[in-house]
């Protein structure tokens, strides 16, 4: 089985659906998908075209050698309308590109591996870092990482957003974290919408706190529920820019601790239906810190039915929240330590945020 990357683009038509129709295409050839990057706008390359470009990167298994690959690739834009001409960089409907073919150096008359071009490309790179930061280039013997922060080209490489559709971000954490307090410092900063949980309101959560066998169920049940109704309403909206201190991936990680593995299963497949009818967040800040310091915080706020929380519970909880934020591969992600809260940490935490934001998030 051979490993490669492609990049697919186009500044024609419906760019995405093309991106989108080419990777099903490309599927039906013995070719498998197993990573996928964000799409990207940019103006064109080598071109004073006015029409921008969308490109995306893929990497795929397959038995096919490069030359069949290659073949499978020219038929497939072939198919969806790509004229080929004397000018490279003319505009088209889609071109894929054969960016690595395992680690090996290929120069044959018709196909040159890895991409010649590729480290003088942004719109290629930025992609490529996304979801592969340390492959090696094989002949210039760099990383992706090294080649993305070297690459001289002064185009913008923007994350494509459909029109009216807002950037989300989470704050995340376990119980008495900080997550209301930074979300609405981050909104202040941002100028952003800030989203805060509705739980105080539920009758089911002191229940819960009395008697957790009996009411584990209806209560993740209903804040899934409820999560997704207040997510749905904001997202639709006309809002630009959306901070939340919570995320609905918080139903799925509690729930895992709060329910038998009978239940679990069942309220998980009641999430994944309902998670897949709403945006994903772009960014997801999770807030880490000890069990002390959670307890503190929790017996400062002073929530009654909070009494009973103890330190096995929490511990419980921030397994649960380290792995599952582990596992949201496709979303970007940024975890910050706190070994001490003071009145400098919103500002610090901001701070942070702020510089990864600037990197990876295009507000």
């Amino acid at each position: 089985m051979n490993t490669a990357f492609l990049c697919l683009g186009g500044n024609i038509g419906n760019r995405k659906t093309y991106i989108n129709t080419s990777k099903k295409l490309l599927k039906q050839s013995s070719i498998t998908i197993i990573g996928e990057s964000s799409i990207y706008e940019t103006e064109a390359w080598g071109s004073l075209s006015e029409k921008k470009y969308l490109n995306q990167v893929i990497k795929i298994n397959t038995n096919l050698s490069v030359d069949k690959l290659l073949k499978i690739i020219l038929e497939t834009e072939k198919k969806l309308g790509r004229e080929r001409n004397s000018d490279r960089n003319s505009d088209r409907t889609i071109d894929i590109d054969i960016l690595f073919y395992n680690d090996k150096i290929i120069s044959k008359k018709n196909i040159e591996v890895p991409h010649p071009r590729l480290h003088l490309r942004k719109f290629v790179l930025k992609p490529l870092f996304e979801i592969e930061p340390n492959w090696m280039h094989p002949s210039l013997n760099l990383s992706i990482t090294k080649l993305y922060e070297n690459c001289k080209d002064k185009l913008k490489v923007t994350k494509f957003k459909e029109k009216n559709e807002p950037i989300y971000i989470c704050i995340e954490g376990n119980i008495g974290s900080g997550k209301t307090t930074l979300a609405k410092a981050l909104s202040n900063e941002l100028n952003a919408i800030f989203l805060p949980e509705e739980f105080e309101d539920n009758p089911l959560l002191p229940l819960f706190y009395e008697n957790k066998k009996l009411f584990a169920f209806p209560l993740e049940y209903s804040f899934l529920i409820n999560r997704f109704k207040q997510l749905q309403v904001a997202l639709n909206s006309k809002n630009k820019l959306i901070i939340s201190d919570y995320s609905l991936y918080k139903c799925l990680w509690f729930s895992k601790i709060n329910l038998n593995n009978k239940d679990y299963l069942r309220f998980r497949k009641e999430f994944n239906v309902i998670a897949s009818k709403i945006k994903r967040p772009d960014f997801i800040i999770h807030l880490n810190t000890s069990n002390e310091n959670l307890q503190k915080n929790i017996k400062k706020r002073g929530r009654i039915y909070e009494k009973t929380i103890n330190e096995n519970y929490l511990e419980a909880i921030n397994r649960q929240y380290k792995k599952g934020f582990n596992e949201l591969i496709k979303i970007k992600k940024l975890s910050i330590d706190i070994t001490k809260y003071h009145n400098k940490l919103e500002e610090e935490s901001i701070k942070k945020i702020k510089q990864f934001i600037d990197r990876d998030i295009d507000l």
